[in-house]
């Protein structure tokens, strides 16, 4: 959402003709989107997983994100707690690799596992990694309800439904946008037609003239879990961020 990160940017071209006020939700996301979009970005964020209402030691995360070539290019390395420093992750498009610290070695992972949990976190390596290309990319947009309230804040509520012929993360999401500022509010990820985490993002701060979230919690549906994250730095254009940062080569250095 950090990013995740975590997770929110450029939205593929939707075509207008759609049914269920797809082209009123096209705009709205559009512009709740605005507040993640750069081809550059640079962040550190701190994660702590909560189990059982027990945190677990916080996690510091460098995360380099860039668009090439209409594709993704997603680069996480931790920096705490010791055990897990240089761990680190590699994401181009729908490939993955992962830099395992303990032992030093560098796999590549199936796309499948893009799903499954990112450093033990309730984020899953899809959720940390696609933020410029944004969680719409895949999906088409549906209005669901144009008076929803959160929280006691009134609010759109738009489906996202995978696009034919191309392999989503998710069977749907539900998002919660606010209809005064166009920010995300929260947003329901579904499996299996089954509500299995929610996204709830908040301490929205002005960072190069976008509305940025600062804090973002996922929680588990399927087990006692969440995970909060926490932004200490967003850097949107950044020139820290590097093209050959995007490389395995590179990764395979990391310490």
């Amino acid at each position: 959402m950090n990013r995740i990160r975590i997770l929110i940017i450029l939205l593929a071209t939707i075509g207008l003709a759609q049914p269920g006020g797809a082209q009123d939700a096209l705009a709205i996301v559009k512009k709740a989107d605005e507040a993640f979009a750069a081809t550059r970005v640079y962040s550190v964020s701190e994660m702590t997983v909560y189990r059982s209402g027990k945190a677990r030691p916080t996690m510091v995360m460098e995360t380099y994100t860039m668009e090439k070539n209409n594709r993704e290019h997603s680069l996480s390395v931790y920096k705490q707690p010791p055990r897990m420093r240089g761990t680190a992750y590699l994401m181009i498009g729908d490939d993955l690799w992962v830099k395992f610290s303990s032992t030093g070695r560098t796999r590549k992972l199936s796309s499948s596992a893009k799903k499954n949990s990112a450093g033990g976190t309730d984020f899953s390596y899809f959720d940390m990694g696609e933020s410029n290309q944004g969680i719409s990319v895949k999906y088409e947009l549906t209005m669901a309800d144009r008076n929803a309230v959160l929280d006691g804040e009134k609010c759109y509520t738009i489906v996202f439904s995978p696009k034919p012929g191309l392999s989503a993360p998710y069977e749907k999401l539900v998002a919660y946008i606010a209809k005064e500022n166009y920010r995300y509010l929260k947003i329901d990820y579904f499996e299996a037609d089954a509500n299995i985490k929610s996204l709830t993002l908040s301490d929205y701060r002005d960072v190069d003239g976008k509305n940025y979230p600062y804090k973002m919690i996922m929680e588990s549906h399927t087990r006692p879990s969440r995970t909060e994250m926490e932004t200490s730095v967003v850097e949107f254009n950044s020139p820290r961020v590097k093209d050959n940062y995007f490389t395995v080569s590179y990764l395979e250095k990391i310490k």
